[in-house]
């Protein structure tokens, strides 16, 4: 499911190549004595350049940008959530068995599990890194403190997401704790750091509203687009829902449920100071037109 590609987004090329130099250097700090890279560097720079919008990057850079922050924090910001995002791709094709990603063999089925794992903890590492080189050091307590609760958070989603394959979820208000998890926190995190970063506390639990409603309803539409092919245990809204409802009675619901939510974050993340939410919000608008 494309997101960036439902809706004109700002370009942000020139921060975007920087972006990708930036995490490169990360990634590759231990290998500057070395004649060659390692296979866990070499994995994590394939995964990279295999592709993705980097939704989560122009997430960050746009908020950080109009939040008034410094060229080099926005790509701080932006690096730090796609370095977590890459290295939960990693981690969840490891855990799902999943060979092709972005049209491409995974690290997985390249390297294999092990290679994975080490690549994935790379990945995981650099964002720390990454979060350290903010300009203003007296936020980066704060702001890697951030970054752990929303890895933990992704991580307490994944789990339940394991959960779910031999424990059907039944009800719709775990089915959106876990996708909240899974899919919102790191869309919130670019956006709580920027806000973080410029000053502007009192909108974080805003910018975690907006991002984990966009999260829950894209999801709901990625379930009604991948039915037919889900599993009786995957952790699909449809799944949740068939129980008690009929085929028809139950896609309705879904859609009603994921436009609630997606009319949810468009209006949320308008209310965000300076406009730091727009980006989000025209790719929710654009999911919402697809319910």
């Amino acid at each position: 499911m494309r997101v960036a590609g439902l809706v004109e987004t700002p370009s942000f090329e020139p921060e975007l190549a920087e972006l990708e130099q930036f995490m490169i250097a990360e990634l590759s700090v231990a290998e500057k004595s070395s004649t060659h890279l390692s296979s866990a560097v070499q994995a994590a720079l394939n995964h990279l350049a295999s592709g993705g919008q980097r939704v989560r990057a122009r997430l960050g850079i746009e908020a950080s940008e109009r939040l008034g922050l410094a060229k080099d924090d926005c790509i701080i910001i932006g690096a730090t959530a796609e370095l977590l995002h890459n290295a939960s791709l990693i981690h969840d094709d490891l855990q799902d068995g999943g060979m092709i990603r972005r049209g491409q063999p995974t690290v997985l089925a390249a390297f294999g599990a092990d290679v994975a794992i080490l690549s994935g903890d790379l990945l995981l590492s650099s964002a720390y890194s990454a979060i350290a080189q903010f300009s203003r050091p007296s936020m980066i307590g704060e702001m890697t403190r951030l970054v752990h609760r929303r890895t933990a958070q992704v991580i307490r989603g994944q789990c339940g997401d394991i959960s779910a394959r031999t424990h059907a979820v039944s009800d719709t208000a775990r089915y959106e704790q876990i996708v909240a998890g899974k899919s919102g926190a790191l869309l919130s995190l670019p956006l709580e750091l920027a806000l973080l970063g410029a000053g502007f506390r009192d909108a974080l639990g805003l910018a975690q509203e907006a991002a984990e409603s966009f999260g829950i309803g894209y999801q709901i539409v990625d379930d009604l687009h991948d039915a037919a092919s889900d599993g009786q245990f995957t952790l699909n809204l449809l799944n949740v829902l068939s129980a008690g409802h009929s085929e028809d009675d139950a896609n309705r619901l879904a859609r009603e449920i994921g436009t609630r939510h997606l009319q949810f974050a468009i209006s949320a993340a308008n209310r965000l100071p300076r406009g730091a939410g727009e980006l989000l919000g025209k790719l929710a608008r654009a999911l919402s037109e697809r319910l």
